[in-house]
């Protein structure tokens, strides 16, 4: 692709820690960017984003819209032949601890009214991937597990393996976590693994602590709220050179930087056949507190993250395939969710001038208050059979946004991947 490799070409610039440096987007790419910068030594950043963050503090419960501010996101290493992934999740997953440890360690006077010492960013709960009723182990999780380093396969569990499972127990694994949903006990087919090294995060706090360590460094400026919306980029020549908001200031730049994940395309048109952005569908499930043994139940310490034949579904087979969900945030909530497939939301056509490809472009559509009928009839299935307490309780649809394109990975990548950054 011609675009792409224009696209993908090192700029000619030329930066010193002095250069004045506009982010657009303050999400997960937006706010690690910021922190590698400052990181090397770079001291005049100006972070900007349609959202107030600094009063809703990214939480979706205060008006937060976008996939960084969702509850919570699965960070693994499962990734089957993808290296690159596999070994971005190693690599963050010690430095998602020492988040939990700098946030424990820092004065709660000093945290924004949404963090406080006790709360966890990082929760090393474990992973099950299982691989539906038919048994053996998806080729995908034959691919991870043959290229996993050697000193990590003792936290591997198979769970078709009576000597592995007993492994697990002696290593302080609770059994609920090798058959959270009776499986086992009821004599069903069950073959899996429960990957101990994966968990998940709490991805709207992890944000506001991100920005907070970018606001506490003093060299980062934010500009927050819809006065500050991107509404143009200046040009001289073929570089940008500046930005006006929606309130028509304007801000010169040595350099900007383009972070606005599914919104990408709207901004940069170059973009629109790189990036698209596609919804599955969640589902967050409260279990109230007449339900202790529930809360008890689906909790990081007996819950794990877990998946459920995520190859397997097919529209046209009545499956229910494809489906994954996670432990009770503290709020409560208990996630789960569809992603078989997903759908699109195709708001116009190309406006590429160059573009002989005028397919429609797809842009969140993040004001939806219900799923496809199909994603209901799946999480329906799975739950009569697997988690029938479920059905009689309260739910709120979330949104979940995954964009497609290899070439813009590094500003247009799911959020799951984005937390490896």
């Amino acid at each position: 692709m011609q675009r792409a490799s224009r696209m993908s070409r090192e700029p000619n610039l030329s930066l010193n820690h002095n250069s004045k440096i506009l982010i657009v987007g303050a999400g997960v790419f937006g706010l690690s960017t910021t922190l590698h910068l400052l990181k090397r030594g770079y001291t005049n950043i100006h972070l900007f984003d349609r959202q107030p963050f600094h009063s809703n503090h990214y939480a979706e419960s205060a008006g937060a819209d976008g996939a960084s501010c969702d509850i919570n996101k699965i960070v693994r290493a499962s990734y089957g032949g993808q290296y690159l992934y596999q070994d971005l999740a190693f690599k963050a997953m010690p430095e998602w601890q020492r988040w939990n440890e700098e946030l424990s360690a820092t004065p709660a006077s000093e945290l924004p009214d949404s963090l406080s010492q006790d709360l966890k960013l990082w929760h090393n709960v474990g992973f099950l991937r299982l691989s539906g009723g038919n048994g053996g182990l998806a080729q995908s999780e034959i691919d991870t597990q043959a290229n996993f380093p050697a000193s990590i396969k003792d936290t591997q569990y198979r769970t078709s393996d009576p000597q592995r499972r007993n492994d697990a127990l002696k290593a302080g694994t609770p059994s609920s976590k090798l058959d959270p949903f009776d499986r086992l006990s009821r004599d069903l087919p069950t073959d899996g693994i429960l990957d101990t090294t994966a968990g998940f995060v709490l991805a709207s706090h992890a944000c506001a602590w991100a920005l907070h360590l970018c606001q506490r460094s003093g060299h980062v400026t934010t500009h927050f709220g819809p006065s500050h919306a991107l509404k143009s980029l200046l040009k001289a020549g073929d570089r940008v050179t500046a930005i006006t908001t929606a309130a028509f200031e304007r801000h010169t730049a040595d350099f900007v930087l383009i972070a606005c994940g599914g919104w990408t395309p709207s901004l940069l048109p170059e973009t629109e056949q790189l990036l698209e952005t596609t919804a599955g569908s969640i589902l967050g499930i409260h279990i109230p507190g007449s339900r202790p043994d529930l809360r008890a139940r689906f909790s990081g310490d007996n819950f794990p993250v877990w998946s459920w034949d995520m190859g397997g579904f097919g529209s046209d087979s009545g499956g229910f395939g494809g489906i994954y969900g996670l432990p009770l945030t503290p709020d409560n909530v208990l996630k789960i969710a569809f992603r078989g497939a997903k759908w699109t939301s195709y708001t116009r056509p190309s406006q590429t001038p160059s573009s002989t490809d005028k397919t429609a472009i797809s842009y969140p559509e993040t004001s939806l208050d219900q799923i496809p009928a199909e994603a209901m009839r799946v999480l329906r299935t799975f739950c009569v059979t697997h988690l029938p307490d479920l059905l009689t309780l309260d739910l709120t649809t979330c949104h979940k946004q995954a964009m497609v394109g290899n070439e813009a990975w590094r500003t247009g990548k799911g959020l799951e991947e984005k937390c490896k950054l």
